[in-house]
């Protein structure tokens, strides 16, 4: 039917067979309209599928920067959780992190004592170049984290992170640069320094800038696990970073009761150590469940693992406890020692729904934290840093993995420990050698991990270039230091 003589219409026959009759210049308009929608649809369709198909393959970055928790245990050893072998203690928590995470067969802390451990942690850098390379030994107020020194935490606030950490610090007392709340974090309460933290009960713990006072016989890791729980059920408007280096299982051994162990036919230390171990282990458990209930353990990456190899008697050597636990697990060597036992610690990386279950043998380290958290963060880590992303193998991508050359360690002589002298060690990763010096004018002692990972049996015709090659590591590697100087590793040097 026509309207008008002097319009154009135009007849569009549809699906139905109904005829249409629309003016032609709105017909055109029309025609245009639903091609530029088609398209923008078209493209809308393949951004949303490009980006489905990233969240699928790549759960790390589909959801922003995670939310990171960081925990640090003290002094546990290699062999010191169910998922690790240990036969006597308790770890149900931590057995359940590590299934349904990535557990790290070769990871190694930073050095085998605690300050240049943590060091390495927070800094990105190896006892090789790093500032902090031995424990307090002298003027310990000298001996900590530099203004110029940049930490993990500074470079997550830089990416808009809130930061905190509750615990044991000992980079830096309060007052001094190496402080937290001069190194990036927001809030902190814990243990400034290695001594305080030597008490379980203490009359006060260091609160942001200040102090808090606590209640008699309070012990403070039960401070800090109540702390880590009203922490992330608080409301936050940007990603977090938690750090939490926990004290046990340090001496003394003196926890507020021995729990599952009271009715076992052990020594009383035995009992005392695996309550503690047993007490961390449940607080863990109550974080990781909490991380489900407030709906964002999805979103949180959560790491674990121990500052160095397990303590002992330091004057008589390897204790009987240690023995009885083998908390060392297959690996010679404890707290001190560069042995592998004395450097390599467990870790487990825990984000359900963006991390695989299993197990992975890539070489890492304490320096590599700083470039992991980095990435995940989106924010460039420090460039004079050696630790190395391990995010390729969260992602479980080996194949884009970049790997260390080597890992060095040393250890210099402390006050009061006669039993062991300064050393150095060095793993060239790619052959899976360890040499190990005592004294810088001492032999050198080559051993093939993987013919003795133990460390028992030296090599015994090494090939002349590679003996080379590992002495120039020792020799080379290290940065020079005025606190601790290359004569701290001579045989029979005593710290001031």
């Amino acid at each position: 039917m026509r309207l008008s003589l002097t319009t154009q219409w135009m007849s569009i026959q549809s699906s139905s067979d109904c005829i249409l009759d629309v003016p032609a210049f709105l017909f055109r308009d029309l025609c245009m309209s639903i091609s530029l929608l088609h398209c923008a649809l078209r493209w809308i369709g393949r951004a949303l599928l490009i980006v489905g198909l990233v969240s699928a393959i790549d759960p790390l970055l589909g959801a922003g920067p995670p939310n990171i928790i960081y925990v640090l245990a003290d002094d546990l050893g290699y062999g010191d959780l169910g998922c690790m072998g240990q036969k006597h203690i308790l770890t149900p928590s931590l057995d359940r992190m590590a299934a349904e995470g990535l557990l790290f067969t070769r990871h190694y802390a930073g050095g085998p004592v605690c300050g240049p451990s943590r060091a390495t942690l927070m800094t990105g850098m190896s006892q090789a170049i790093g500032f902090i390379k031995g424990n307090p030994g002298g003027d310990w107020r000298k001996e900590n984290l530099r203004a110029q020194d940049v930490t993990v935490a500074e470079k997550l606030k830089e990416a808009g992170y809130e930061t905190a950490c509750f615990g044991k610090w000992g980079l830096g007392p309060r007052g001094r640069s190496g402080y937290p709340t001069s190194q990036g974090f927001d809030r902190f309460v814990g243990y400034d320094t290695h001594a305080a933290a030597h008490n379980y009960y203490p009359r006060r713990l260091c609160q942001d800038d200040g102090y808090v006072e606590l209640p008699n016989g309070q012990y403070s890791h039960d401070v800090f696990a109540r702390l880590i729980l009203e922490y992330l059920r608080a409301e936050h408007g940007r990603p977090f970073f938690l750090y939490v280096p926990f004290t046990i299982p340090h001496i003394p051994l003196n926890p507020p009761d021995l729990g599952s162990y009271a009715d076992r036919n052990w020594p009383d230390s035995h009992k005392k150590y695996a309550a503690m171990i047993t007490r961390m282990d449940r607080d863990i458990g109550r974080m990781l469940d909490l991380l489900k209930e407030q709906g964002i353990a999805k979103n949180t990456l959560v790491v674990f693992s121990s500052d160095n190899g397990p303590q002992s008697s330091y004057g008589k050597g390897v204790s009987k406890m240690t023995k009885f636990f083998k908390s060392g697990g297959p690996l010679r060597g404890i707290k001190r020692d560069v042995l592998e036992g004395g450097v390599r610690v467990p870790m487990i990386a825990w984000w359900p729904g963006s991390i695989e279950p299993g197990s992975t043998d890539h070489v890492s380290g304490f320096q590599d934290i700083m470039p992991t958290f980095c990435e995940l963060a989106g924010v460039d880590p420090p460039a004079d840093i050696d630790g190395v992303s391990f995010v390729p193998t969260l992602r479980d991508e080996p194949e884009k993995q970049e790997r260390h050359k080597f890992l060095y360690w040393e250890f210099i002589r402390m006050v009061g420990d006669d039993m062991r002298g300064s050393r150095q060690a060095v793993l060239h990763v790619s052959e899976n050698v360890k040499a190990i010096r005592y004294g810088i004018n001492g032999s050198i002692k080559l051993f093939d991990l993987d013919e003795s990972p133990d460390e028992k049996v030296e090599i015994r015709s090494p090939s002349p270039g590679l003996a080379l090659e590992m002495k120039r590591l020792l020799d080379e590697s290290r940065s020079p230091s005025k606190l601790w100087p290359r004569s701290a590793l001579q045989e029979g040097w005593q710290p001031k």
